[in-house]
């Protein structure tokens, strides 16, 4: 369990001062929900360190469930927890297309979302999975963008998920008369990369 405290005072500052002086930390070792109530300011905060032991334990303790002995690795960087696994069944946890790592992604998330009440952000990889495909989903919509400034026809991308089509988008934007947009309803939504002139 992720310990959640809570403190209150008249103002942010005296309710921060409040809270690092108590816990005896940096601002940086913690993680805040903050908002105001009945004219008081209320922080409710978990200190960083708590949440990577309970990342660490909770996949420690699925893995061994799996059989497989996973060595699992956390970095936080701007309130972000990468955490990284590596074992001799990658192929286990990973899954087919990623599917394993996706559900114990959403899993994490979860039950860290149930426990401290606030959104918590953990990306999990394993092996590099992750990295690895990004890097050629990257080299692809290069490949793509290549075809469609030498043809200057527009070509429709199959659907994918937000955070691919926000790759798309960012990828496109480095080339001048390129220009991308996104079309349909979720889980449909695709993006359509198209030659302009300027």
């Amino acid at each position: 369990m992720i310990q959640v405290y809570k403190f209150e005072d008249e103002t942010e500052e005296k309710c921060r001062l409040k809270c690092l002086d108590e816990l005896d930390v940096y601002n940086n070792e913690i993680l805040t929900k903050e908002y105001e109530e009945d004219n008081k300011y209320i922080m409710e905060v978990v200190k960083k360190v708590d949440v990577e032991n309970f990342i660490k334990d909770y996949l420690t303790n699925i893995t061994s469930k799996m059989g497989i002995n996973a060595k699992i690795n956390i970095i936080e960087s701007d309130n972000i927890f990468s955490v990284k696994m590596f074992s001799d069944s990658n192929a286990i946890l990973i899954g087919k297309d990623g599917k394993n790592l996706s559900s114990l992604q959403s899993l994490i998330r979860q039950t860290l979302s149930n426990m401290v009440k606030f959104n918590i952000k953990v990306n999990l990889d394993a092996s590099n999975y992750k990295e690895k495909k990004e890097r050629y989903f990257e080299a692809d919509i290069k490949k793509i963008i290549n075809e469609v400034m030498s043809s200057k026809d527009e070509i429709k991308l199959d659907p994918m998920n937000s955070y691919n089509r926000r790759l798309v988008h960012s990828i496109a934007s480095e080339y001048y008369n390129i220009e991308t947009e996104s079309f349909g309803e979720e889980p449909d939504r695709y993006v359509v990369i198209r030659y302009v002139e300027k």
